[in-house]
């Protein structure tokens, strides 16, 4: 089954950071090396328009078993505000698997 997770609102402009760390069990005790792992996130919106994809280059290895994204002013500036539906995409060897998919919200600046 795919996990269903709606993330944190990304705030136009603002500097986001998400970081994900993976399990073996749903309790959190058992952490899942992911170290060779390759992953891709996209977001796109009702009508099938991919609004930004993230590479397994944006997916910064903290250990084996957690990724962190941060993303710059400058880059969420340019995405495009709206509600958009996502997948997160883990490739394992040569294996495409949809780990996790949602929501993300970009809203627009209320401050300049």
């Amino acid at each position: 089954m795919i996990g269903e997770h709606n993330m944190a609102p990304i705030k136009k402009g603002d500097t986001y950071v998400v970081t994900y760390s993976f399990y073996d069990d749903e309790c959190e005790e058992t952490s899942l090396d992911v170290s060779t792992y390759s992953f891709k996130l996209q977001a796109k919106n009702s009508a099938g328009t991919t609004i930004f994809t993230w590479t397994n280059s944006d997916f910064v290895q903290i250990n084996n078993y957690t990724r962190k994204i941060t993303l710059t002013p400058t880059t969420t500036a340019a995405y495009t505000a709206g509600e958009f539906i996502y997948e997160l995409e883990v490739t394992i060897s040569s294996n495409k698997y949809t780990w996790m998919q949602g929501y993300i919200d970009v809203q627009n600046q209320v401050t300049s």
